[in-house]
């Protein structure tokens, strides 16, 4: 069958699988087991909101602040790890982006609302609007939770966290080496950070107080006084009262020896410390690696530093992030879009998503039933709350790791056709594929009066295809599998297998459950099953129909490429001659097999090993995506548009990667698209801060 990510204060996903090809959801099984564990941490650094630097009289306006593009969104606070970004947004959301697989914000911060956040090593937690601690992340570091009650500040370190409650007394958790989650009791803080090795406050007089790892001289008190605090891995910065910069701790690279001069904020990473000036200019020092020492051009309200990243604020919101490199400075651009959690409740395997009668979103769920969610009188989902829509546990089989209900569409005539139509594996020896209609009647889907319309035997375990759906012809299409062990069907016009398949349910009866169309292209061929529209095909998981009427299908391939190709009537698409557009048979037969219609694209196993197709992007939401077509990957996480022009052909974008299992996209009446992923909630697509359009980076080493 087929085979995460967002943007926090600072501090600080899945890797493509490379299994020997594997059906759908045995890859998923196998996605689950082989995700590679992220290294390193970045440095923590003070956790207080974002102070507005004071702007002299004659200050430069940025005309970027001011003119941001359309749909985007500013964010109150920025922070990094060492492959994440997180971001703070008006209203209190969070969200969170990156190669950090431990940093799944998508199941925890669906409605919660937050007034900070701190990233530490595989490990984030946020201060709540009602002062409540949330974290997430690694389980392995998380080795206590955090406390209950309400405070007023939180900090993320490497594997513990701290924060302050509501007098002002240090809590700490997690790992305790060298005491570094262990503060001193009895006495008060205005400030508190966690660090990589160690954890420091400040007194409400400004003395320093450190406790945890002090190898470099890192956790040494002071008597100050200091106003703010930032950690980095072995050292501590702080600012006087007359905003002169100070550190102390592992000076190797000079990342302790600040510059003379006001600064009205400071982030400390590993071997790099960057400060923010009055007039909003940067100013970076340390080094290391042999990286040289840039930072941006530019006017900014905040900066935030990491392991070897930092990230700054413009004062419109827009974030510019840089990462210290050997031998480079390399500007950071951001994702242009993220994944968004739209329900809370998680669900296991939801395999399709469609807009219901009456109001809210179905979710089609494989081990057989489909769950009412996103009502307006549902708050936010109903997926396990209450009694589903249509439960066919009892005769589904999903017992194999590809089977189960796979797909479900409504009539498109429902006013006067008021009928669900469902493709599902049944209980049955030996195994068939099923599409059945079910009547609905009051928002009810009537279980006892299914009408099997076609049935298909499909004795292997794999490649049941997986989707249905009518074409503006008013025909149900309907895209089988080749069934793995009988992958040669696919060129055989006498099997349903590996083939797309037309039909014409309308007025269907027992005695009748539909009819070929006339204009099927082997109606009249001797042998050939009449059902046929197209052949040669693998795994046909999801498919769609453009605004132009046509038909694309995400093929399944098998150890080398993906691929998305266009269904045309009676068009052989290859397997298992070709895959995708490689020869995969023998030479001969791919030189005899010269009628293949070629795939609009594909993409190699280096990106992913199971293609998604979502469809074409018919929503206001994100105009940038305006009739692009979008579909993504289950193994890497990766989502792409496919666009095309006169002088490009068809060209495909990478929008952005995620450390979720990707499995089938939906669409509401609105047009606006929903991702569907392993053990996940129900998630949207929107735009966040990317790419800057001023394109100013670092000065050097680009």
């Amino acid at each position: 069958m087929l085979k995460r990510f967002f943007g926090i204060r600072a501090n600080r996903q899945a890797m493509p699988l490379r299994p020997e090809r594997l059906s759908f959801i045995q890859s998923l099984a196998l996605g689950l087991m082989a995700l590679a564990l992220l290294a390193a941490f970045s440095g923590a650094c003070s956790n207080r909101a974002p102070v507005e630097p004071t702007q002299p009289a004659a200050a430069v306006v940025d005309p970027i602040a001011a003119s941001l593009p359309a749909g985007l969104t500013p964010l109150l606070q920025i922070g990094i790890g060492l492959s994440s970004q997180c971001g703070l947004q008006e209203g209190g959301r969070v969200v969170c982006q990156g190669n950090d697989y431990y940093l799944r914000p998508t199941m925890l911060l669906a409605t919660a609302k937050f007034q900070q956040v701190s990233v530490g090593r595989e490990y984030a937690c946020g201060l709540r609007l009602d002062g409540t601690i949330t974290c997430w992340g690694s389980s392995e570091y998380d080795k206590n939770a955090p406390p209950a009650g309400q405070f007023t500040l939180v900090s993320a370190g490497k594997q513990h966290a701290c924060a302050l409650d509501t007098a002002g007394y240090a809590q700490c958790w997690g790992w305790d080496w060298d005491g570094r989650a262990t503060p001193p009791a009895g006495v008060a803080f205005a400030d508190i950070a966690a660090g990589g090795v160690h954890s420091c406050g400040l007194t409400p007089k400004g003395a320093l107080q450190c406790w945890g790892k002090n190898s470099r001289g890192q956790a040494d008190s002071h008597s100050g006084p200091f106003q703010s605090l930032s950690l980095g891995i072995r050292n501590t910065c702080a600012l006087r009262p007359d905003d002169t910069a100070w550190c102390q701790g592992d000076d190797a690279a000079g990342q302790s020896s600040p510059p003379p001069g006001d600064f009205t904020q400071i982030a400390a990473g590993e071997l790099h410390t960057c400060g923010l000036r009055p007039e909003g200019r940067l100013e970076c020092w340390g080094g290391g690696f042999g990286a040289e020492l840039a930072e941006p051009d530019g006017i900014f309200s905040a900066v935030s530093g990491g392991w070897s990243t930092f990230c700054a604020l413009k004062p419109g919101g827009y974030p510019v992030c840089w990462r210290y490199q050997s031998n480079s400075v390399a500007p950071l651009p951001l994702p242009e879009l993220t994944f968004i959690v739209s329900a809370v409740t998680e669900i296991q395997q939801p395999i399709e998503l469609l807009s219901w009668p009456g109001g809210g979103l179905a979710v089609v769920q494989r081990e057989g039933t489909i769950a009412l969610c996103l009502a307006a009188d549902q708050s936010p989902c109903a997926v396990g709350a209450k009694p589903p829509l249509l439960d066919l546990t009892d005769r589904t089989d999903s017992s194999t790791i590809e089977g189960g209900m796979l797909s479900a569409a409504l009539d498109p005539d429902f006013d006067r056709s008021p009928f669900l139509y469902v493709y599902y594996t049944v209980q049955a020896d030996p195994r068939k594929a099923r599409l059945s209609r079910f009547p609905i009647a009051d928002g009810q889907v009537a279980k006892t009066e299914e009408l099997v319309v076609l049935e298909q035997p499909m004795p292997s375990t794999t490649h049941f295809g997986g989707a249905i759906r009518f074409g503006p012809d008013g025909m149900l299409y309907l895209g089988l599998g080749e069934n793995g062990a009988f992958f040669k069907d696919s060129q055989n016009l006498a099997s349903l297998r590996g083939k797309m398949v037309r039909i014409d349910v309308r007025g269907a009866t027992p005695q009748r459950p539909y009819q070929v169309p006339a204009d099927n292209p082997y109606l009249a061929t001797d042998g050939a099953r009449p059902e046929i529209w197209a052949y040669g095909l693998r795994n046909p998981w999801r498919m769609s129909f453009d605004t132009a009427g046509r038909l694309w299908v995400g093929d399944v391939g098998d150890k080398r490429v993906e691929e998305v190709s266009i269904i045309t009537v009676g068009g052989n698409y290859g397997w298992p001659v070709f895959e995708g557009n490689l020869c995969y048979g023998e030479e001969a037969q791919c030189a005899a097999l010269t009628d293949a219609e070629p795939p609009v694209i594909t993409y190699t196993q280096e990106e992913g090993c199971a293609i998604i197709w979502g469809g074409q992007y018919r929503g206001a939401a994100l105009p940038q995506l305006a009739g692009a077509y979008i579909f993504g990957d289950f193994c890497s996480g990766r989502l792409w548009a496919l666009t095309s022009d006169e002088t490009s052909g068809w060209q495909r974008r990478l929008l952005a990667t995620a450390d979720i299992r990707i499995l089938s996209f939906g669409a509401d009446a609105t047009g606006e698209m929903y991702v569907l992923a392993l053990n996940q909630p129900v998630l949207t697509l929107e735009s966040v801060l990317f790419a800057d359009p001023g394109s100013e980076s670092p000065a050097a080493g680009q």
